[in-house]
């Protein structure tokens, strides 16, 4: 008898404490933070609560890949621009994110989206022959995002099997992942799971929803976000709409100091560059077909037909390849040109807006280095995206 009252006690504080924990680490990891949306992070775009519970209505989901870990010390990047603004975007991506984990992403929190809008940064060397890489995409895949999109009923049928057809494809490299994929395809999308995979699902997105908001609360704790939050206070009251000529100025004055170089680009990145150069001259020249063809247009068209499924209005931004480098390397501008021709060409397919940077190809200061925005091409992107959210 004692041994049962023991075994009792034991387990009635088993749940005690696993419920408290449950409820402590749901109410830390709910945050209201303008601050979090602009806050660089290559593991913010996978937490689903992170995202769902501080997209406001006064900001949309801006998906990019590398270049948001580029520039944020600047006065260029959105997290300083938009500091204290009444535009509190919410920046998604790192390096190797692209177009499908994105479309993923976005009928996964279509739903806490006030602002039905979105934005999509295009970088062209996403767009090589191989498109995504399997193992990167790994890297960067959401169980929680992709169970979410196969519940949202607002997805088509064809979206969301091409959804999971890529993604089966490119989590060869992580078969468990993919048994799980099968999964929430039978259980969330289909309804035709049998009552123990029904089981198995539940109680698997039960302990990932957790382990999640576990991870929500370490971001929301982290020092960095506490960083920008107390510049996001500083900040307050700023209000309106930066000025746009003001922030290019100062972009040009500094590149006048700091840029001086055959790309104009930051001169540590040059630094970095410039032991190789002699083995880069050159290199390209046979890219005649470079960034034309490979899976990635087709990742794009997901995209842009998940939006259209759920009523989200999308914008395209084309930015350019630097002009200098790339000539450097002997990457011809008819290649380039053609890249930049077939993406307004998918824009038009689907009658989306463009914000097209294509002609900044040799605009001096517009890179950091040989690929990722600089001074001046922050500034044009970020002007692109407040004249988005302004407009009704």
């Amino acid at each position: 008898m004692k041994r049962m009252k023991a075994f009792f006690l034991a387990l009635m504080l088993f749940v005690v404490t696993v419920v408290g924990c449950h409820f402590y680490i749901t109410r830390e990891a709910t945050m209201d933070s303008a601050a979090l949306g602009t806050l660089p992070s290559e593991e913010k775009g996978k937490l689903r609560s992170a995202l769902v519970n501080n997209i406001d209505e006064n900001g949309y989901p801006v998906f990019g890949s590398s270049e948001f870990m580029h520039g944020s010390d600047t006065a260029y990047h959105p997290a300083q621009v938009f500091a204290g603004s009444d535009f509190h975007p919410m920046l998604i991506g790192a390096g190797y994110y692209q177009s499908l984990s994105h479309a993923t992403t976005l009928a996964s929190i279509a739903e806490g989206m006030t602002v039905k809008k979105a934005a999509l940064i295009l970088s062209p060397q996403w767009f090589r022959k191989t498109g995504v890489v399997d193992q990167a995409y790994a890297s960067r895949f959401s169980e929680t995002h992709y169970a979410a999109a196969m519940a949202n009923e607002d997805l088509n049928d064809e979206v969301k099997q091409y959804i999971s057809d890529r993604t089966q494809t490119l989590l060869s490299v992580d078969e468990k992942t993919q048994q799980r994929v099968t999964m929430y395809d039978d259980v969330l999308w289909k309804k035709d799971g049998d009552p123990i995979e029904t089981i198995r699902e539940k109680a698997w997105s039960a302990f990932l929803n957790e382990k999640e908001l576990f991870e929500t609360m370490l971001l929301g704790n982290s020092k960095k976000l506490r960083e920008a939050e107390k510049k996001e206070a500083a900040a307050s009251g700023n209000g309106g709409e930066p000025d746009w000529e003001a922030l290019l100025q100062e972009a040009q004055d500094e590149g006048e100091v700091q840029n001086q170089n055959q790309f104009y680009i930051d001169e540590k990145a040059y630094k970095r560059l410039e032991p190789h150069l002699e083995k880069k001259k050159g290199i390209n020249s046979d890219a005649y077909k470079g960034y034309q063809s490979g899976p990635e247009f087709d990742d794009l068209r997901c995209f842009l037909q998940t939006c259209q499924d759920l009523g989200i209005e999308p914008m395209l931004v084309i930015v350019p390849v630097n002009g200098y480098y790339y000539d450097y390397t002997g990457f011809p501008k008819e290649a380039r040109e053609k890249y930049y021709e077939k993406i307004r060409g998918i824009a038009e397919e689907y009658g989306v807006k463009v914000a097209d940077l294509s002609d900044q190809e040799y605009t001096k200061y517009f890179f950091e280095d040989r690929v990722h925005l600089g001074k001046k091409g922050w500034v044009m992107v970020d002007e692109s995206l407040y004249e988005f959210y302004k407009e009704t």
